[in-house]
């Protein structure tokens, strides 16, 4: 028959040793990699930001906005007043955009008819034949 009472000092030996190597372990990790550093809390109120920050920021959403091109194909759309919504394919990738809202963060839907879909990009006017069912 099994010796239940081996078993069980062998089982408890098993969990214990391991436990006792990995809590040695701990205690000399703590003891020799010990660093805290002192920091403050600072107030959104004493932070402002530089001049040369926000023109850098400037020129680089100029930047990649110039470099975005308008290549969309449209597959779907609705058209009546303010719940109008189109669905734009680019690549392998399709957007739904209602009114208002903004394709990839960038050129906002601001007309969908039976003719035409226009998108604004700050100052330009890109528009889509709508050619979907025809």
């Amino acid at each position: 028959m099994f010796n239940f009472k081996l078993i069980k000092k062998i089982l408890i030996l098993v969990t214990v040793i391991p436990s006792v190597l990995l809590f040695i372990f701990f205690v000399t990790q703590f003891k020799t990699n010990l660093k805290i550093k002192n920091f403050e809390i600072v107030s959104a109120v004493d932070v402002s930001p530089s001049r040369n920050s926000e023109i850098d920021v400037a020129n680089n959403v100029a930047s990649t906005q110039s470099n975005i091109s308008f290549q969309y194909k449209l597959i779907g759309y609705r058209s009546g007043g303010s719940d109008a919504s189109v669905i734009v394919k680019k690549s392998n990738k399709e957007f739904v955009v209602s009114i208002g809202q903004k394709l990839e963060g960038v050129f906002e839907l601001i007309e969908v008819n039976q003719n035409e879909v226009i998108f604004k990009d700050g100052n330009k006017l890109y528009k889509i034949e709508n050619l979907v069912g025809k």
